[in-house]
């Protein structure tokens, strides 16, 4: 990623990418996009000094700076907010939209007539003098009548204006190859209504996100305490709607809500069978009732607005909060690109109404955090949850229950005809390699095997003979498992030689809290536990040097992981950071005299 450095005049002065040589790099980077507010903030550090001398390009991080870069074929533009400098490093804290619109005031409107939202843009002046130009418009046949009494920032009269218009909206920024301002469009949109209107963002009928491979959590909470099934609603200087009358059934044919002509009150009785406000009554009584006062002018509005109350509150309030693994920010899903904000995507997990085939839920993108120098950091996170009903066709359970078989791991098994020491030098032993998928207790037995000795592949063989004669002190063999041209599982075992009147040292890894763990909560303790003898030895660490190692998943090496942890520790501890899906943690211990 390339960050353009801009003065106050938007002339280029600098540039930070953590992949070009040469450029001054950044960290601690954090771009958070806002779906409601149409905005973003982004913030980053750098470093003062560079090989003890401070660096030219700190004078240009202040705060009349602007910063822009360039992601998925689009410009984005910020001005900074706020500037934070210790000794050793510069943060700047970063935003969208130039400062007119988030710091000029605009005062009071008073309207007596409708309008569309063009004029209420063009009278309160809200975005022709901030270099935006109105883009696509899908409200633009819709009136409202707007008063607005009191003053408040640019920023927030528009996002009410275009609240009242029942719209959603965006900026786009284009700059110019020197850097410079071209402008910013805002779009409008109708507001995402769940079966027609999108809104912001697109529908991606192509991606459905599951539990346990790019969905961390679900959690699901209901909520009856809102729960209301009447109401009498008034309208603007006491209108009534005694002499008007509606009725709505649901897809079964029952009449899911009323209001007959005469009666003040309207009614929902399916809620009030489900949710009755006592649990014995003698009169009868099972309403429970909240009333409104509106601005309405007439009885039809009234109903209307009655109608999406009953919607939201007759029935228990069923809300759902959906974490997402960082790698879905920006891993390409469906048919080929990764999530973007407003984006609604379908997302299933079995573990909730299992008798019905697992819970499906319809979703938003509405915040996407994403940091360019560390992506573990990165975050997504959903809004408008529906609740689907699991009416699953053939080929996406298929599908499921592929994906549920893609993740669920190999256990390797070592078995070995006469055990892992020899004496004297002399003796054989066969080692057997061994999969389970998942929790089978029947073998699986996989397309090919290697095995290596000491890091050396030595056969491509489920089993293979050890002669005695091989093994000076010890040697590590490990195996390796593969299926459909992927390595599934692999095991490592030490076979040691012994002489007359040396009793062998065996190493065991003690794990605080088992070796299997579920749904990524990793956290336990493994320590080095060495035995001589049928006794245990070097208790306290300090006669023996421990050095760990782990082998991935596909059998390759963590190089990173055991530069990190080379330093001699009797015990360390592993959580989910250490671990993805699958790994195999070995010690070795070597006397320190």
């Amino acid at each position: 990623m390339l960050i353009t450095i801009h003065n106050n005049q938007m002339n280029k002065i600098g540039f930070l990418s953590n992949e070009a040589p040469g450029i001054p790099s950044f960290f601690n980077d954090t771009w958070h996009r806002y779906l409601a507010e149409g905005a973003a903030t982004f913030s980053f550090s750098v470093n003062k000094f560079k090989n003890g001398s401070l660096q030219d390009y700190c004078q240009y991080l202040n705060d009349q700076a602007y910063i822009s870069f360039r992601f998925d074929g689009q410009d984005h533009l910020f001005s900074v907010l706020t500037t934070e400098e210790t000794d050793d490093v510069i943060t700047l804290n970063c935003a969208t939209l130039n400062l007119e619109l988030r710091n000029e005031q605009v005062g009071p409107l008073v309207n007596a007539s409708t309008h569309n939202i063009q004029w209420y843009f063009d009278t309160m002046g809200l975005i022709s003098y901030s270099q935006i130009s109105l883009g696509i418009n899908e409200v633009s046949n819709v009136t409202r009548t707007i008063n607005y009494g009191g003053q408040e920032t640019k920023l927030a009269r528009l996002l009410s204006v275009i609240g009242n218009f029942d719209a959603e909206f965006e900026f786009v920024t284009e700059l110019n190859d020197d850097g410079t301002l071209k402008g910013i469009t805002l779009n409008l949109y109708k507001a995402n209504d769940v079966v027609s209107a999108q809104g912001v963002g697109t529908w991606r009928n192509d991606v459905t996100l599951y539990f346990g491979k790019n969905i961390s959590e679900v959690r699901r909470t209901i909520d009856r305490t809102q729960i209301f099934n009447a109401t009498t609603v008034k309208g603007a200087d006491g209108l009534s709607w005694k002499n008007s009358e509606w009725s709505v059934k649901n897809e079964d044919g029952r009449e899911e809500f009323y209001k007959r002509k005469g009666s003040e009150t309207a009614y929902a009785p399916l809620s009030a069978e489900l949710y009755p406000s006592q649990i014995q009554s003698t009169t009868r009584d099972i309403w429970i009732r909240k009333d409104f006062e509106t601005e309405y002018k007439s009885a039809n509005e009234m109903w209307g607005y009655a109608l999406s109350q009953f919607k939201k509150y007759a029935y228990a309030l069923v809300t759902y909060e959906v974490s997402a693994k960082s790698q879905l920010v920006s891993q390409a899903v469906g048919d080929g690109k990764p999530l973007s904000i407003g984006d609604t995507v379908r997302i299933q997990d079995e573990n909730f109404n299992a008798q019905t085939g697992g819970l499906i839920l319809q979703a938003r993108v509405s915040e996407l955090e994403i940091s360019f120098s560390n992506p573990s950091n990165n975050k997504l996170t959903f809004s408008n949850y529906v609740e689907l009903e699991s009416g699953i066709s053939d080929d996406l359970e298929a599908r499921l229950a592929q994906l549920i078989k893609d993740s669920t791991p190999y256990r390797p098994d070592i078995t070995s005809t006469n055990g892992t020491q020899f004496k004297n030098g002399t003796g054989t032993t066969t080692l057997g390699a061994h999969i389970y998928f998942g929790s089978d207790t029947t073998e699986t037995v996989a397309d090919s095997y290697e095995w290596s000795k000491d890091g050396t592949v030595v056969a491509n063989a489920q089993t293979i003979t050890v002669d005695a004669s091989g093994v000076a002190n010890k040697a590590v063999y490990r195996f390796k498992a593969m299926v459909a041209g992927k390595v599934v599982a692999s095991q490592s075992v030490t076979i040691t030689n012994v002489n007359d009147g040396t009793s062998p040292i065996n190493l065991v890894i003690d794990s605080s809290n088992g070796y299997q763990f579920k749904n990524n909560i990793i956290n336990t303790t493994f320590t080095a536990i060495l035995y001589q003898n049928n006794k245990e030895i070097d208790s306290d660490g300090t006669k023996f040097a421990y050095v760990w190692s782990k082998t991935n998943a596909d059998g390759t090496v963590d190089t990173a992981w055991n530069l990190a942890h080379q330093t001699s520790q009797k015990s360390i501890t592993i959580t989910k950071s250490d671990v993805w899906q699958r790994a195999t943690f070995d010690c070795t211990a070597e006397p320190l005299n």
